[in-house]
């Protein structure tokens, strides 16, 4: 609000400084026209032309009707209207007498003035003042025939009268013209902000997104093996005074998850840094599961897998398959205390159904594991971006917990399904 009232006062001083100028050029014309004795004879007309000009201008942008009003009864008057022989030295020709109104015309249809009404308006006191319509009134009443009428000499060069009328029909067009040419100029400094809103909106979501995407990705890669490893080192503290010699090899199963995880996060820095068109990895479905299964058996977990998937599966539905699969299998090492997993991968019925079970009961094996993470998050989102979706909940018979997706055989917009009863990785 600030902003916009000091630039309306500085417009209206712009406004004054530019009256002030134009008036001091004009009376200053006036005056050396004046000294060298060339002037016409209605001098004192011009200087009244000259200030109900600039006090017209000057009123116009607060008082538009009233100026326009008040300038055109002026200019009806003197030129219309008899003229009182005191007042003969103020007559002006009609082109002359016809410059206020001309200029308060031109500024108010130019800015946001009425445009119909104000070039009627011009127009038809214009026709009035510059046709010789009282020789054909006066010729009309003698009985004179019409055609005579318009052949016979008015006393004015008929291509002067119209050119007249036609600098009459510039001003209304050219200020029609600008008018329009204004009003473009706003709408598109409006729609530029509009751009610029809607650009600043895209980059935040753009951003957000990959926000999201980077933490989907650093979970989905790192998470699962962190938590094995933390599995691993816990378990390995629990037996390390009756069974020392277990120490070795759990040391070496840690340092060899370990140098996992490096490789890893390694590989998501890579894929952040590469193009889009090289983030996607090689590794089949088939060796990536048995990394994963290999992982848990090493925990002492029994893992059942069966997977009747086909050979031309596209590298994102991949990538999801593999994510609901190390979700599936992280949140049966947090949150369960079963010893069993199955794993089922199966698109023979044209959609990609992934489901991951264990038998329960649902129990903190570690609680020292920091929860509340955002794994089944994750797999609601990779699952929808493929147009798929995702259950996890109870088992059907009520008991242990499964974790399904499924993915139709063509990449369809569809709103995922995805239910928690309150069991988060």
């Amino acid at each position: 609000m600030q902003t916009n009232g000091t630039a309306t006062t500085d417009r209206g001083r712009t406004r004054l400084v530019v009256l002030a100028l134009v008036g001091a050029a004009y009376f200053g014309g006036l005056a050396v026209a004046l000294r060298l004795e060339w002037y016409p004879q209605a001098l004192p007309g011009y200087l009244y032309l000259g200030v109900v000009a600039l006090v017209a201008c000057a009123t116009l942008h607060r008082w538009p009707v009233e100026t326009l009003v008040v300038v055109t009864a002026f200019t009806a008057y003197t030129t219309l209207a008899p003229l009182p022989p005191a007042l003969y030295g103020l007559y002006l020709g009609p082109p002359e007498a016809l410059v206020p109104l001309a200029v308060v015309v031109f500024l108010t249809i130019s800015g946001r003035g009425p445009v119909l009404a104000t070039g009627a308006t011009f127009v038809t006191l214009s026709v009035l003042v510059v046709l010789p319509w009282r020789d054909v009134a006066a010729a009309g009443v003698q009985g004179v025939p019409l055609s005579q009428v318009l052949l016979s000499d008015a006393g004015q060069d008929r291509s002067v009268v119209l050119g007249r009328l036609l600098a009459c029909g510039i001003v209304v067009t050219v200020a029609v013209l600008l008018r329009r040419q204004r009003e473009a100029t706003t709408e598109l400094a409006r729609t530029n902000r509009e751009l610029l809103v809607l650009r600043a909106g895209e980059v935040a979501r753009i951003s957000e997104h990959e926000r999201t995407r980077i933490a989907r990705d650093v979970h989905d890669e790192v998470g699962h093996h962190v938590a094995a490893l933390v599995i691993r080192a816990q378990a390995a503290l629990r037996v390390a005074d009756d069974h020392p010699e277990q120490l070795a090899p759990a040391m070496r199963d840690i340092a060899a998850g370990g140098q996992d995880v490096l490789g890893r996060i390694r590989g998501v820095l890579r894929v952040l840094r590469a193009a889009p068109a090289e983030a996607a990895g090689t590794t089949s479905v088939v060796d990536e599961l048995a990394l994963m299964t290999g992982r848990l058996t090493s925990l002492g977990y029994e893992v059942e897998s069966m997977v009747h998937l086909g050979d031309d599966l596209p590298t994102e539905r991949r990538v999801t398959v593999l994510a609901v699969v190390r979700e599936g299998l992280t949140n049966a090492m947090l949150h369960s205390s079963a010893h069993r997993v199955h794993v089922t991968l199966d698109d023979t019925s044209g959609a990609t159904v992934v489901t991951v079970t264990d038998p329960g009961p649902a129990r903190e094996r570690f609680p020292d594991v920091p929860r509340g993470g955002a794994g089944i998050p994750s797999m609601r989102d990779r699952v929808r971006a493929a147009g798929g979706s995702l259950t996890t909940g109870p088992g059907p018979d009520g008991t242990g917990w499964r974790v399904r997706a499924e993915l139709p055989a063509t990449t369809v917009v569809a709103a995922a399904s995805a239910s928690s009863a309150g069991r988060a990785a």
